[in-house]
């Protein structure tokens, strides 16, 4: 009887370690496949953000070059605002204009229509149509 129950007993504990095994078996195969998913999903989204990184790195040096042409052309715009500002200093418009009014009023006029025209071609405007007199 004795060797019965120790057959009982040796074979539930030798069912029960095949068993452990195969859970631990398929529970192993289950983390296995999540985490094959999961990393397809981690290296698809390494790529997009790497695609993403590089774009924006190539934003960001072609901005840097545009900037150093605005600042450039920020700088002649000074230079040139500093000589116009220089030339105004040195003549008294309103003494010239009493003194002169016909030539002032003349170069005034001739200066605005080029202001105009420059300003239509930068803004891409068409110019108008002059009229016949």
């Amino acid at each position: 009887m004795i060797k019965l129950y120790l057959l009982v007993v040796v074979v539930g504990l030798v069912g029960g370690a095949v068993y452990g095994g195969y859970y631990y078996y398929k529970d192993t195969q289950s983390r296995i496949q999540t985490l094959t998913e999961n990393n397809a999903k981690i290296m698809a989204a390494k790529a997009a953000q790497d695609n993403t990184i590089n774009t924006l790195i190539a934003d960001r040096e072609k901005f840097d070059e545009l900037n150093k042409e605005l600042q450039s052309d920020l700088d002649k715009a000074n230079s040139y605002k500093n000589t116009l500002i220089d030339k105004l200093r040195k003549h008294d418009l309103a003494k010239l204009s009493m003194k002169k009014p016909g030539l002032v009023e003349k170069k005034i006029n001739n200066g605005t229509k080029k202001l105009f025209r420059s300003l239509e071609s930068l803004t891409g405007a068409t110019p108008p149509t002059p009229l016949v007199k």
